[in-house]
């Protein structure tokens, strides 16, 4: 009879676990908890992709929680997160003062990445330090990272807004025309860093490998999301951090995930996943601490000070106002 109650309070326990998702391993969940899926919206960024290999190799299914990416435009972005169209979206610090600015009630839960030598300034060779930009034109697109990264190179190198003349024009253009010799300095990112050098006076005057940590990758969440499902909120977050330590162990394997799901070759994508630094949660414990130099409330305010004094934003919304350390903390 013993052994019969003890049985009985053993498959009660570990129906239990399946049911409510306690599943800090990635041992498989019995069953999906809230079939409703949770939509991310994401952009192909090497640093992004721990998402799809979260999905394939079955870390999200093994927390219980349904979790869909839907690939958007970067302009598309923050419509999509206010439509409720996505729940979740990737994307980086500086993206936060636009979002509140916008009235839309989100807050940075988590980084993914931060960039390392995946953003950066192309430049002709005439131009051997970011003070040679004094009086010249720089393209970046306005409210994105390169915009921020550029403001913040300029201002730690004693430029001032009136000492360059700031171009908004998208970060693809950016590159194209730098390569066409249309341009002669501009913030933009990989592929075109690399091919920046096609271009014979070309090279890469900055990127974000000289400066880690200035941008960050993080995952936004809408405030109702984490009101109404925020163990499953929780249970996303388990998920991508045990992909970042497959990843990290099985890197062609990762490697060759995500670059099918951003339509490129594995051999197109490795130089890529050489650009970001992953982050698992140890990482993101001191990103999300004020004391940690670069954490992501002092780059939020640091990116709402460039974009209210370039006319990017109307209002300036504080770190705290844009940031939710709690889910980080209850993973500890």
């Amino acid at each position: 009879m013993k052994k019969i109650t003890i049985a009985i309070v053993a498959i009660v326990v570990v129906g239990l676990i399946a049911y409510f998702g306690i599943n800090k391993s990635n041992k498989p969940a019995q069953t999906i908890i809230n079939s409703e899926p949770i939509k991310v919206g994401i952009a192909v960024y090497p640093g992004f992709g721990t998402f799809y290999i979260a999905k394939e190799k079955e870390f999200f299914k093994n927390q219980g929680v349904n979790v869909e990416m839907v690939q958007l435009s970067l302009d598309a972005m923050v419509p999509a997160l206010e439509s409720n169209q996505v729940q979740m979206l990737v994307g980086s610090t500086d993206m936060m003062p636009i979002v509140a600015d916008a009235g839309i009630e989100a807050k940075q839960i988590f980084s993914t990445s931060i960039s390392y030598g995946a953003d950066g300034l192309v430049a002709t060779k005439d131009i051997q330090k970011i003070s040679d930009l004094k009086g010249k034109k720089v393209y970046a697109a306005y409210g994105f990272p390169g915009h921020f990264f550029f403001r913040y190179l300029a201002e730690k190198n004693g430029l001032s807004n009136k000492d360059v003349e700031l171009i908004n024009l998208n970060s693809e253009e950016v590159g194209s025309s730098f390569v066409a010799g249309k341009i002669n300095a501009g913030m933009t990112w990989e592929p075109w860093l690399s091919k920046a050098q096609e271009r014979k006076d070309g090279r890469v005057l900055v990127s974000s490998k000289d400066e880690p940590g200035i941008i960050t990758d993080i995952v936004l969440a809408r405030n109702d999301l984490v009101q109404n499902r925020r163990e499953d909120v929780k249970r996303v977050m388990r998920g991508f951090f045990a992909a970042v330590d497959w990843w990290e162990k099985n890197t062609t394997e990762g490697n060759a995930i995500v670059a099918k799901n951003f339509n490129l070759t594995a051999d197109e994508f490795a130089p890529m996943r050489d650009t970001v630094k992953l982050s698992n949660l140890q990482t993101n414990l001191e990103r999300f601490n004020k004391s940690t130099p670069l954490n992501v409330y002092s780059l939020a305010e640091k990116a709402a000070d460039i974009y209210l004094q370039d006319g990017v934003i109307k209002t300036k919304a504080t770190g705290d106002a844009v940031t939710d350390s709690s889910l980080l903390n209850e993973l500890r």
